[in-house]
């Protein structure tokens, strides 16, 4: 049966436009990047725990936090991000994470970019990059990560670029860089390290 356009309720008509409109939470601000992708920006400031990802659309392909210094976000990462299918870019700074947690990126291969630079992370296991199977840039500095475990980022087999800059590392031991073998870029500067670092350190990759 064909229904009339002029007898279907406005009300009706609203709620359908709403449905289409992307979610975005009320503190953000959603458009398309430089590159045309889905991107959602978070950087006001006093975000908590949890991260408002009901709110946020699933074709979500960038997303980005970050904050002020004079309004600083509380957060940490756990296992959240499954759901959106398409993400390729997390950027999450200045938001006093502590740690990663364990396995919060498992189910989601499509990210390519993870920063969590400027936080208050001090230390990785490998278990925290369990699933980045296709992950390209890790970015850790300014962090407080005192060691390296060996092989801790054994799962990144797909590794470009890696930096550590400016955290509290004084010594790495050999194998840490195991698997890495596609690894380009590799940034140390401005830690602890006292001494010339043994060059088995570096037995895995080539710079």
């Amino acid at each position: 049966m064909l229904v009339s356009w002029h007898l279907i309720s406005p009300s009706l008509i609203i709620l359908w436009l709403c449905s289409t409109e992307s979610l975005c939470p009320e503190s953000c601000y959603c458009r398309q990047s430089e590159k045309g992708q889905r991107k959602v920006s978070c950087v006001k400031g006093g975000m908590r725990d949890p991260l408002p990802v009901s709110e946020i659309d699933l074709g979500m392909e960038v997303l980005e936090i970050s904050a002020p210094k004079d309004n600083p976000n509380t957060l940490s990462i756990s296992p959240i991000f499954q759901q959106f299918k398409r993400l390729e870019e997390i950027s999450i700074k200045r938001s006093n994470i502590h740690q990663i947690g364990v396995h919060p990126f498992w189910g989601v291969p499509t990210i390519r970019l993870l920063d969590l630079s400027h936080n208050n992370i001090s230390a990785v296991y490998d278990h925290n990059f369990r699933g980045l199977v296709n992950l390209v840039e890790l970015n850790l500095d300014f962090n407080r990560i005192e060691r390296l475990s060996v092989g801790v980022f054994k799962h990144l087999t797909e590794l470009r670029m890696l930096t550590l800059k400016n955290n509290l590392i004084s010594d790495l031991e050999p194998r840490i860089f195991l698997k890495l073998v596609k690894l380009h870029i590799l940034k140390l500067s401005e830690n602890k390290f006292t001494e010339e670092l043994n060059p088995e350190v570096f037995k895995d990759i080539s710079l």
